[in-house]
């Protein structure tokens, strides 16, 4: 063989060893299954297809934060008026008897206003002392406080969430069950702000940065089929924190760092991105709920 030929010949492989497509294409037939493919080969198939677009299904803990300066009404005001998608609807997963959130006349008034502006209420907490983790409660316990918290939410809606977020999100195969028991699905993450954890200095620097990061591992997990899609669109699981102030007074800004985050990711987005009917974003919550499978593997 003469030495030009050789170097072509060697050019040649290491280009299609660089790059899977090749290899797939080559080596794979078309009508064969894709339990036949081999996994170096499977990975580059699915590589090739197009992405599913994403829906931002919005979800609020802790609250609410009532009255004229509270952070929720503040927050409930930008979802309803952005430039990116007017009317966002989003869930609530709120403190029902804590004195300073829902527990309060004020509370209670903010309960009802959050209903009454579209979106739809869950329990956080049933208990007036508020934020106790699930886990530090017997199985009747929690069972009370949960059905306690619902009753709280229907005395200012029409009706509750059939879902659950964890305090803390601490939970384990006994609070899991309880869960299980009153139909509720314990609905945890994929992008957190991480803003629950605040105080005193109320600012975050890395916002754009962190949704940055939490959204190549949202692309990861939609590569990698691991996410449900409902009509078309994968839910996308967020959540913020309505009794944080400098979140309350960033939510419009927070809005577009995750549109453009969500594109600077390859991430295609559906239209509108976020949700603007609570029933289906309800549906979207019960179907992630249901999987049990986020792109996030542990939360703060």
């Amino acid at each position: 063989m003469r030495f030009s030929h050789f170097v072509h010949l060697v050019a040649g492989t290491l280009a299609c060893s660089l790059s899977l497509a090749c290899v797939a294409v080559r080596a794979a037939p078309a009508d064969m299954p894709l339990s036949a493919v081999p996994a170096i080969q499977l990975a580059a198939l699915r590589a090739q297809r197009p992405l599913p677009p994403i829906r931002f299904l919005l979800t609020f803990d802790d609250g609410p934060d009532a009255g004229e300066d509270g952070s929720t009404p503040l927050i409930l005001r930008q979802l309803a008026d952005n430039p990116v998608t007017p009317g966002i609807k989003a869930l609530f997963f709120v403190q029902t008897a804590h004195p300073r959130r829902g527990g309060g006349e004020a509370g209670k008034a903010q309960m009802h206003a959050t209903c009454l502006a579209g979106h739809r209420l869950a329990v956080h907490s049933g208990l007036p002392i508020g934020h106790l983790s699930h886990t530090r409660m017997s199985p009747e316990e929690l069972e009370a406080s949960l059905l306690s918290g619902e009753a709280d939410i229907i005395a200012q809606c029409r009706g509750a969430a059939q879902l659950v977020r964890p305090p803390n999100w601490a939970y384990n195969d006994a609070v899991q069950a309880v869960y299980r028991k009153l139909g509720l699905g314990m609905l945890m993450s994929d992008v957190n702000a991480r803003d629950g954890k605040i105080y005193g200095w109320h600012i975050s620097l890395r916002r754009r940065s962190h949704m940055n990061s939490e959204l190549a591992q949202v692309k990861v997990a939609i590569a990698e089929q691991r996410l449900p899609s409902m009509g078309g669109v994968v839910p996308i699981v967020v959540s913020f924190h309505d009794t944080n102030d400098y979140t309350a007074s960033h939510m419009t800004e927070y809005l577009q760092i995750l549109v453009e985050e969500a594109r600077e990711n390859g991430l295609v987005l559906a239209d509108p991105p976020f949700y603007t009917d609570a029933r289906v974003a309800e549906r979207a919550a019960r179907l992630r709920a249901q999987s049990g499978v986020y792109a996030r593997d542990s939360w703060p």
